[in-house]
């Protein structure tokens, strides 16, 4: 019988991100520029081998280091063009790409080398300034990382950096007035409003003027209808310490039920009923310089702009090492990448009191799984579910593992643990009754399972998986068949080109004896999944009953060449042999 199981499909839930998607941020992060063969290289015709690569010669370092970055192997990528450079040192375009590497990679000591032999004025490497004045300002040299700021290149991602940047350092000088005047341009520009706003409540915030502060928040709020999970973190911060409470447990409650499953604001609701009062999200320039950084780190996230966001966040970890947040995006960046042992690396080092860790945590399980070490990330789950035992989530992932590796009783057991944890279950609860009862299909519980996938369809009633996944077990079982067409008919309204399911609605035609139907329904599957060996023996069980007899065989032949479940090859092999029996006889 065909596999039904849907794994499920994790989106990163982008809580580090303060705002929306800016089209214009993407044009601002340049390319980094295209890399000439190396000098070194380019007097020699011969084709490169794999030798070059293991002789460690500079040509092999070379194209070692494109590949590596091709594969968003940034550390490899970062060592094999620092080996290249060591042979060429005057290639700037080498150099700028050796830069840039090892800034996104995170290592200070080589990428502010590098940044000086660029320069900061350089006008094609506008980041090798900026490195250069965020290890100024990290070090307390203020009036050095100024005059570098003021070198930048007006182009690209600087027209953003500078001012905001030069607008913090006037505030470590105490020039507040100049400070605000600094950030001014970005006032009016496009995309940036709640950006603007925000930078402005937190300088006022930081030099001590809170109804300036408190006006330019509450700006920042009403400039989007919906605030992300961050903007609605430090507002609610500022609401908590100036004594406006209410405010700031509303803002919690509706970031809460906008988003159940994270923990950040169940955090926040805690401190206030215990009557903590939190510390200042940016409590010095040096953090506003940072949040500034790692605000254009989560735009430039968006934007898929993986390689700059990564050296801004970074950078803003130079001046904040304990900012939690910028590590949370990091890693998301990694994971993005494929990069999961490193994303690991970097979520271990969130404290288990942060409240960030709950995030880290599923992200580590995640990252675990998909490296195939599944007992690590069970225990790691479990440790989660034993954390917070109000809550599901680890439990219900829990069981999406085990159910992965087809380890279905363990997967129903996580499962029920779960569910016993949902008093009363809503919308976002089907899908844990739809997995449940795929692991208890699975274990032939039919009764139990057909309860969940009907339960999974009250809380959701037109879920296509779930639609597919019930009528076709009906169909299986001769049962319901009628109603498993019309619920496949539906199914195949929503998802019209998912194969699974389109062949789900050609078998039930089938299995009801409209053969011209289930003709069309089935050859459109094949179209939509031709590598299937399922859909192409259902292709050729309905062409035998409309009498294609020869092309009956020919699906069948190629349904075997798809490496079908052992169990299903005799039966195949049978029909091939003798055809089918008369309806009503071979079902």
């Amino acid at each position: 019988m065909r596999s039904k199981m849907y794994r499920a499909l994790w989106a990163l839930t982008g809580v580090v991100l303060l705002l929306p998607g800016c089209a214009e941020i993407s044009e601002l992060a340049a390319e980094p520029p295209s890399l000439p063969i190396l000098r070194v290289a380019a007097a020699s015709s011969d084709v490169s081998t794999d030798a070059d690569v293991q002789s460690g010669s500079p040509y092999g370092a070379y194209l070692a280091g494109l590949h590596a970055g091709r594969q968003q192997d940034i550390s490899s990528a970062a060592d094999y063009m620092l080996q290249a450079l060591a042979s060429d040192p005057e290639n700037e375009q080498l150099l700028d790409r050796a830069f840039v590497l090892n800034a996104a990679d995170g290592r200070r000591p080589k990428a502010v080398e590098l940044a000086r032999r660029i320069g900061p004025a350089d006008p094609d490497q506008g980041l090798a300034g900026l490195v250069l004045a965020v290890d100024a300002a990290a070090r307390g040299a203020m009036d050095e990382a100024e005059d570098i700021l003021t070198q930048l290149p007006e182009k690209g991602l600087n027209t953003v950096t500078g001012p905001l940047l030069r607008s913090w350092v006037q505030v470590a000088k105490g020039n507040l007035d100049a400070a605000i005047e600094r950030a001014a341009p970005l006032r009016n520009r496009n995309g940036f409003g709640v950006f603007y706003s925000l930078h402005l409540a937190l300088i006022n915030d930081v030099a001590g003027r809170m109804d300036a502060a408190k006006v330019a928040y509450e700006e920042a709020l009403e400039a989007t209808d919906r605030p992300t999970l961050r903007l609605a973190w430090v507002v609610g911060n500022f609401f908590e310490r100036i004594g406006e409470v209410d405010r700031a447990a509303k803002l919690y409650q509706d970031m809460l039920e906008r988003s159940p499953d994270s923990t950040l604001f169940e955090v926040a609701l805690e401190r206030l009923q215990a009557g903590g009062t939190p510390q200042p999200s940016v409590a010095t320039p040096a953090d506003g310089m940072a949040e500034a950084l790692f605000n254009l780190a989560s735009l430039l996230s968006q934007e898929r702009a993986e390689e700059i966001a990564l050296v801004h966040a970074h950078l803003a970890l130079w001046l904040k090492p304990d900012f939690e947040i910028a590590r949370i995006l990091i890693g998301e960046v990694l994971q993005g990448q494929g990069r999961g042992a490193e994303a690991i690396v970097v979520y271990r080092q969130i404290p288990a009191q942060s409240p960030f860790s709950w995030m880290a945590g599923l992200r580590i399980a995640e990252e675990l799984e998909s490296l195939d070490r599944v007992d690590e990330a069970a225990a790691e789950l479990e440790t989660l579910a034993a954390a917070r035992p109000a809550r599901f989530e680890p439990l219900y992932r829990l069981g999406n593992l085990y159910r992965s590796k087809e380890r279905f009783e363990e997967a129903a057991s996580a499962y029920d643990r779960a569910a016993a944890r949902i008093a009363d279950p809503d919308r976002r609860h089907w899908s844990l009754f739809y997995f449940r009862g795929i692991a208890l299909e699975r274990l032939e519980q039919w009764p139990r399972a057909e309860k969940d996938f009907l339960q999974a369809l009250e809380l959701e009633p037109d879920q296509p998986f779930v639609l597919n996944y019930l009528a076709y077990s009906w169909v299986e079982k001769k049962l319901n068949l009628d109603k498993a067409k019309g619920m496949l008919v539906r199914a195949v309204e929503l998802r019209p080109d998912d194969g699974f399911i389109v062949d789900s609605l050609g078998w039930v035609y089938y299995r009801l004896g409209e053969y011209q139907e289930g003709v069309k329904m089935l050859e459109r599957a094949v179209e939509l999944r031709p590598q299937d060996p399922v859909i192409n023996d259902h292709l050729g069980d309905v062409y035998w009953r409309v009498g294609r007899h020869q092309e009956a065989r020919f699906q069948w032949r190629r349904a075997l060449s798809l490496e079908p479940e052992a169990d299903t090859v005799p039966t195949i092999e049978g029909k091939i042999r003798n055809g089918l029996k008369e309806p009503g006889k071979d079902i």
